[in-house]
């Protein structure tokens, strides 16, 4: 579920971040295969304040992250609007900016990003608990979840497709859904289970369905 997420690399021996926005269209197979680039950046940083400040001060009182120039639509939800670019820097970048910089290795249990409704439907669903402390524990291995973007990516359309809640992922190995699905009442998931309609016509999982195997 990470392969599209920002991983840490080393560049003449330095500790650097890079993006998925940062990365060519000839690269990206290796740069999301996750036994080549196993450690992602989990978004917290730990900076001495004197180191912090001589950078600073050397800098102008800026700390100089490279630019990601990302390629969105005017209205995200609406893919046929004028094309605009967004520019950004990534804080985890500052990484390369002091000498030595050392990254901290998590258990995956530490790091629950919810990015995308594909994150989102996992931690809805009964593969989580929340506990006593409203923290959420993992109950069983998350599965990998790829939902259509074109019919499941904007959270309305998400909605939508999940009147009754998330199906439960508990026994799941992975959830591929690709075409414009919508989930019943009461969906188990099993194995690695696949919905796959390639017409484009609506379809409904029924209420009480066991999808997979």
């Amino acid at each position: 579920a990470d392969r599209k997420g920002g991983h840490i690399v080393v560049r003449d021996g330095q500790l650097t971040l890079r993006e998925t926005a940062q990365i060519s269209a000839e690269d990206e197979a290796q740069a999301s295969d996750i036994s080549k680039h196993k450690f992602f950046n989990a978004n917290n940083l730990w900076i001495k304040v004197s180191a912090l400040r001589e950078v600073l001060s050397q800098n102008h009182g800026v700390l100089p992250l490279p630019l990601i120039r990302n390629v969105k639509t005017a209205d995200p939800s609406d893919p046929t609007t004028e094309k605009v670019v967004q520019l950004e820097s990534a804080m985890g970048a500052a990484i390369e900016l002091f000498p030595g910089a050392a990254a901290l290795r998590i258990d995956r249990s530490r790091f629950l990003p919810v990015k995308t409704t594909n994150d989102l439907l996992l931690v809805r669903s009964d593969v989580y608990d929340l506990t006593d402390r409203f923290r959420l524990e993992a109950l069983a291995e998350e599965p990998l979840i790829t939902l259509d973007p074109a019919h499941f990516g904007l959270i309305d359309d998400f909605e939508g497709r999940f009147p009754a809640g998330a199906p439960s992922l508990v026994h799941a190995k992975s959830l591929t859904v690709t075409g414009p699905w919508t989930f019943g009442a009461d969906i188990s998931v099993r194995g690695d289970a696949v919905l796959d309609v390639q017409d484009g016509q609506e379809r409904t999982v029924a209420d009480g369905t066991v999808v997979g195997e």
